[in-house]
This record gives structure tokens, C-alpha cells and sequence, in this order.
């Protein structure tokens, strides 16, 4: 699993469908909204509903996966959020949102500790999500990613061979997740980093996508960071250097910066 797999996997996050039933949740929505994880946390557990520790729980894996320089450290950060998509999961058993934040953070958990186990298992929860919610982009864009990030890493031949992972599943997938929310600025970048990083090639198609990303609407202060850096990926391919544009793409990836 890649970098940009990691990435597939946080980019397809959308901020759940809350229902504002207390001051303390409202406060961690709109916390969310302006990029105040450490609030976001502390305010969702304490309101302590599903809808609250499922934010809480997304909450930490970006900090896991953006603002974390050490493996064991964002190990920790995922493992205290699995926690809280169990506690969401205890009190709503099939919640759908912590049911896929679960497929994420286990994704994660399979690229840091290198686990073909992990992954084909958050594969597996992101496919039984995208049979229910057809009609939502973000299981077609999570499936497609994990196929491409695979296929990046391994090759075709021994991605599908170990993990089971298509290449063709990488254009269907995306193509679908855009036609239901063509314009979420994740889904582009997503979709971008995953082409750049299996092939420096696929570097016009890539700038393609991000055409006009900086003028696409950021509900939140996650969707504005993806935001910015697709900005910042589409500069580095509009200088023309694909292998400097691919780089970029890689190093503002989840777990980019983990040293």
C-alpha cells in the first residue's frame, strides 16, 4: 500500500450527516469546520453520541495522517480512534458512517505496519459499503483508490496475485465518485495523486482534473487543505516536470512526512 492509498483512503472522508442535538456537538461541527482538531476531539467525546465520536474519531486521523512526523505517534492517534468508531458502533451496531471510518482507519493501520491482511480487510469494508450506499461517491472513490495505491505499490501482476487489486477497477470507480459529486475538490485531488503515482505519465491527465480546483467550494477545513493541495500539485505539473510533479504529489500525501 502507497502513500497515495493512504491519501484515497482519507480524501474520500466527507463530513458525516449530523444532527445537532446538544451545544457541545454543534461546537465540534463547526470546530471541524474551521480546522480545530484538538476541539473537535475533546467536544465529540463528550457529547459521546454516535455522531460525536465517529467526528471525534476523523478528527484524529488527520492529525494521524497530516500533522504526525513519527510512525509509533500516529499509530497511537489511529489506535485511540478506532477506539472511539467502536464506541460509536456499540451504541448504533451498523452505523454507517463509523463503519466506514473503521475501513480507513484500518487502512492505515495495514500501510504503517505493512499488513496484506489489514489491507485486503479494509478493501473488503469499503466494498460492503459501496453495495449499501451505492448512491454515495465516497465508497466508489475509496475502492478505486485502494486498487490503484495497490497496483502503484506491487505492480499489476502481484497486486492482483497477493491482494487481489485491479487496475481497471482505479477509472470506473473514480469516474462514478465524480459523476455523483463532481464538484468536491477530494475526489479530484484524490483521484489525481492516485494516476501520478502509478505512473508519472498519466501526468496531462492528472493536470486535467485539477483545472480549476482553487475555484471548487471546501465545506470544511479538511476539503480546503485537499484543496490547497491539489493547488499545489497542479503548479508543480503546470511547470511541466512530471517526476517533480509526481514527488509533490507523494510528499503532500497521508503519511508524507513521516520520517
Amino acid at each position: 500500500m502507497t502513500r497515495t492509498l493512504l491519501t484515497a483512503l482519507l480524501l474520500t472522508l466527507a463530513v458525516p450527516a449530523l444532527t445537532v442535538a446538544t451545544p457541545v456537538l454543534a461546537d465540534s461541527v463547526s470546530a471541524f469546520r474551521e480546522g480545530k482538531w484538538a476541539m473537535v476531539v475533546r467536544d465529540g467525546r463528550a457529547e459521546a453520541t454516535p455522531a460525536g465520536l465517529v467526528l471525534s474519531g476523523r478528527a484524529q486521523l488527520v492529525q494521524a495522517a497530516y500533522m504526525t512526523r513519527d510512525k509509533d505517534q500516529a499509530l497511537a492517534i489511529i489506535t485511540a480512534a478506532e477506539a472511539d468508531f467502536d464506541k460509536a458502533l456499540a451504541k448504533a451496531p451498523g452505523n454507517a458512517d463509523a463503519l466506514f471510518q473503521k475501513a480507513v482507519a484500518t487502512g492505515y493501520r495495514a500501510k504503517l505496519t505493512k499488513s496484506p491482511g489489514l489491507g485486503k480487510a479494509s478493501r473488503q469494508g469499503f466494498e460492503a459499503w459501496r453495495a449499501a450506499h451505492p448512491e454515495k461517491p465516497l465508497g466508489w472513490a475509496a475502492v478505486a483508490g485502494w486498487h490503484g495505491g495497490a497496483v502503484a505499490t506491487l505492480g499489476g501482476f502481484m497486486a492482483s496475485t497477493v491482494l487481489g487489486a485491479k487496475a481497471s477497477e482505479v477509472d470506473a470507480g473514480f469516474a462514478k465518485a465524480l459523476k455523483l459529486d463532481p464538484t468536491n475538490p477530494v475526489h479530484r485531488v484524490f483521484y489525481a495523486q492516485t494516476l501520478l503515482d502509478l505512473d508519472k505519465g498519466n501526468a496531462a491527465k492528472a493536470a486535467q482534473l485539477l483545472q480549476g480546483v482553487a475555484q471548487l467550494p471546501a465545506d470544511d477545513a479538511y476539503e480546503a487543505l485537499l484543496r490547497a493541495h491539489g493547488v499545489q500539485i497542479a503548479a508543480a505539473l503546470k511547470a511541466g516536470d512530471a517526476k517533480a510533479a509526481q514527488a509533490v504529489s507523494r510528499r503532500l500525501a497521508a503519511f508524507g512526512t513521516l520520517v
